[in-house]
C-alpha cells in the first residue's frame, strides 16, 4: 500500500480539496450528527492567494494524500510573514487538516506540510489555525455532542490522536464557553451595568447600518488595540477587516452588535455577537445558495435559538472596569425579547483567567475545549 502527497494547484483540485471532507463524516453516522458542512463557496474564497487580503501578507501551500490512489486526506501549509515580524520567531501554520483514521496518512501530511513550512525557513508549526488566528482555528477536543456554532471547527476524536502520534504537543487551550440566558440573575446584571455607567460617563448604542464603513472604522481600531498582547494575535490589516466585515454584514443583527462610548463620544468598547446560523446551513450540504438550498437556508433560518459571541473587548485603559456587563445586558435583553435564550462564548485562552471569571458570573459553562497543536520541524 503506497501514500502520494499531492500539491494542489487548480480550482479544481482545489474544490475535491475542500469537498474530502464529506468523505470522513457522512460515513460515520456519530459524526455526520454533529457536523456542519462548510460552505463550499466561502472555502474556495478563503484559499484563493489571489483575491483572499490574508495572502498579502502569507504564503498557502494545499496537500492532499492519496492510498492505493484514493484521495485520503488534506492539508494546509500556512507561512504567515506578519506573525513572525511581529512575535520575532519563525511559526509557520497547518490547517484544513482532514484525515481517514490513518495514522500513516497523517503522518504523510504534516511531513509534507513541514518539509514546505522548513524550505521557508520557519523551524516550527502550529494547528490547526484555517489559515490564520482571525478565521478558524482549535482542534476539538471535548464537547462533541453538539454541533459547532458558526465559524467553530468540529472534528473526529482520532484527529487528536493522530496529532500527538506525529509528534506534536499542546501549545495552547481555548474554550467555548456556553450561556443559558435564562440562567442569569439579570436584574442583578442590569444593576452592574447601570453603576458603571454613571461611574464612567458611559453610553450604549446598537450598530449604526447607514453608517457601515465609520462603524467598521470603530470596530477595527478596538479590535486591534484590545487585543494585541493575546499569545498569538496579529492586527488585522485594514483590508483584511473591511474583507471579514463586508462577508459577515449579510448575516449580522445590528441589535447584537453593541458600541460602549464616553462622554466625548469616542468609542472605547465593542461586542460582535452573530446568529448561529449554522443551524441552518447544517441542512444546505454546503450549498446555500442553490435554489433548494436557499429555500432550505432560509426555512430554518426562522428558528435559530442561539448567537454566538466573537468579539467583546474594551480599550485598556477600560479594562476592568466593569465595561462588559453592559454589553452582556444588551445581549440578554434583546435574545430574551425574541426567543433566543442561549449563547455561545468563544473563543477564550483557558490561560485568560479575566475573561473565564467574566463568563462565569453570567452563568456560563465551559462546554467545548480545543487545543492548537505546535511541533518543532
Amino acid at each position: 500500500m503506497s501514500i502520494e502527497i499531492r500539491r494542489v494547484n487548480t480550482n479544481n483540485e482545489r474544490k475535491q480539496f475542500i469537498k474530502f471532507a464529506w468523505k470522513v463524516y457522512r460515513n460515520d453516522p456519530e459524526l455526520n450528527r454533529n457536523w456542519v458542512p462548510p460552505v463550499i463557496s466561502d472555502y474556495m474564497k478563503t484559499l484563493d492567494t489571489e483575491s483572499y487580503p490574508l495572502y498579502d501578507h502569507a504564503d498557502l501551500a494545499m496537500f492532499t494524500a492519496w492510498k492505493d490512489g484514493v484521495m485520503a486526506g488534506t492539508i494546509a501549509a500556512i507561512r504567515n510573514r506578519r506573525h513572525n515580524e511581529i512575535h520575532a520567531d519563525k511559526v509557520g501554520f497547518w490547517g484544513f487538516f482532514e484525515c481517514l483514521n490513518d495514522q500513516k496518512v497523517a503522518d504523510a501530511l504534516f511531513d509534507a506540510a513541514a518539509i514546505w513550512l522548513k524550505s521557508k525557513g520557519l523551524d516550527a508549526m502550529r494547528g490547526p489555525v484555517s489559515p490564520s488566528m482571525n478565521d478558524q482555528c482549535g482542534m476539538l477536543v471535548r464537547g462533541y455532542d453538539s454541533p459547532p456554532v458558526f465559524l467553530m471547527l468540529y472534528n473526529p476524536p482520532y484527529y487528536n490522536d493522530l496529532c500527538l502520534n506525529s509528534g506534536h504537543k499542546v501549545a495552547q487551550e481555548l474554550l467555548a464557553w456556553y450561556i443559558d440566558q435564562k440562567l442569569i440573575d439579570i436584574e442583578r446584571l442590569r444593576r452592574i451595568s447601570q453603576h458603571v455607567m454613571k461611574r464612567e460617563g458611559l453610553s450604549i448604542r446598537v450598530l449604526d447600518m447607514k453608517n457601515f464603513d465609520k462603524e467598521i472604522e470603530n470596530m477595527r481600531t478596538i479590535y486591534n488595540g484590545a487585543w494585541e498582547k493575546n499569545w498569538g494575535f496579529v492586527p488585522m490589516t485594514d483590508k483584511e477587516f473591511d474583507f471579514l466585515a463586508k462577508s459577515l454584514k449579510p448575516i449580522a443583527n445590528p441589535h447584537y452588535v453593541y458600541f460602549v462610548e464616553d462622554r466625548n463620544g469616542r468609542t472605547i468598547g465593542f461586542s460582535l455577537s452573530l446568529p448561529d446560523i449554522n443551524q441552518a446551513l447544517r441542512h444546505v450540504n454546503g450549498n446555500p445558495f442553490t435554489p433548494w438550498g436557499l429555500v432550505k437556508y432560509l426555512w430554518y433560518k426562522r428558528n435559530i435559538s442561539m448567537v454566538r459571541t466573537i468579539v467583546m473587548g474594551v480599550l485598556p485603559e477600560y479594562r476592568n472596569k466593569g465595561i462588559d456587563s453592559i454589553m452582556n445586558v444588551q445581549i440578554a435583553d434583546y435574545g430574551g425579547k425574541h426567543g433566543v435564550f442561549s449563547s455561545e462564548m468563544s473563543w477564550v485562552l483557558k490561560s485568560n483567567q479575566a475573561m473565564s471569571k467574566l463568563a462565569e458570573v453570567i452563568g456560563g459553562k465551559p462546554y467545548k475545549e480545543y487545543v492548537i497543536y505546535e511541533r518543532a520541524i
